[in-house]
């Protein structure tokens, strides 16, 4: 499985070197992209990662940080399809929790460059927990955590997910209350991205040793002050606590799995 990193960055202050956080998964010539923070498809174009070959787009939470790029994405999949009319998908899924989101971006949209009228389609679904989708054998779940206050009765508005293609697992928190949110995702995964903005990278390294389900790799995104400030201190203390297994990512990086 590889990973295209298109941003790393939490919804701190703008920070060199980082954009909001997204990231690819890369299957049978297809891309799906989860979440959209800002410069992602600049980032993906870029770095080679071909945005005709997008398929489906999943958005964690309806956070800034999280989707403040998806109509940038979208205008730039319609500006290139219609140099190039090469887009392999004509019809995009689009995965939101809060569908009203997607209307507030469908709006701004129709109100730029020629109305944003484009000759393939987008899909909104809004979900909830469960299989998402099981797509020439990338199936990816959902699962709720406590990133954001909730009701009792109300949907769930932020997730995580579990994205496996039948030989690697890759575990992806979201914004998340602890580990007690993704846990039930963990067993067999063998990479755990995981969200810095909240939580202190070495801790959670330790809490994933004691509950004997640390992943293959656990790789930190989405940064928040505590890396990104004290970064030496967190790399001392990750090669104490587990050398070897972790990795801090960047933007504009590949990952095998």
């Amino acid at each position: 499985m590889k990973l295209y990193i298109f941003g790393t960055c939490s919804g701190t202050e703008p920070y060199p070197g980082r954009h909001h956080v997204g990231f690819a998964v890369e299957h049978c010539n297809h891309l799906y992209w989860f979440d959209a923070g800002e410069c992602c498809s600049y980032t993906a174009h870029l770095m080679g990662a071909d945005l005709m070959r997008i398929k489906k787009i999943v958005i964690s939470h309806t956070h800034m940080d999280h989707i403040g790029g998806l109509g940038n994405l979208l205008w730039t999949i319609r500006k290139l399809d219609g140099m190039h009319h090469t887009l392999v998908n004509r019809d995009i899924g689009l995965y939101i929790p809060d569908i009203r989101a997607w209307k507030g971006v469908e709006t701004m949209l129709r109100y730029t460059e020629g109305g944003f009228r484009c000759d393939f389609t987008i899909s909104p679904h809004e979900y909830t927990n469960g299989v998402l989708f099981d797509d020439d054998g990338l199936r990816v779940t959902a699962l709720h955590n406590h990133h954001l206050p909730h009701e009792d009765g109300a949907p769930w508005r932020s997730f995580g997910f579990l994205i496996e293609d039948g030989k690697r697992r890759v575990v992806y928190s979201g914004d998340t209350g602890g580990v007690d949110d993704f846990a039930p995702l963990m067993p067999g995964c063998d990479l755990l991205l995981m969200e810095t903005g909240h939580h202190h990278p070495p801790e959670v390294a330790r809490e994933l040793l004691a509950r004997n389900i640390f992943p293959g790799i656990l790789a930190f995104i989405h940064h928040g002050r505590d890396i990104l400030d004290r970064y030496d201190a967190q790399v001392s203390a990750l090669n104490e606590i587990c050398p070897g297994r972790w990795k801090i990512l960047n933007d504009a990086e590949t990952l095998e799995v």
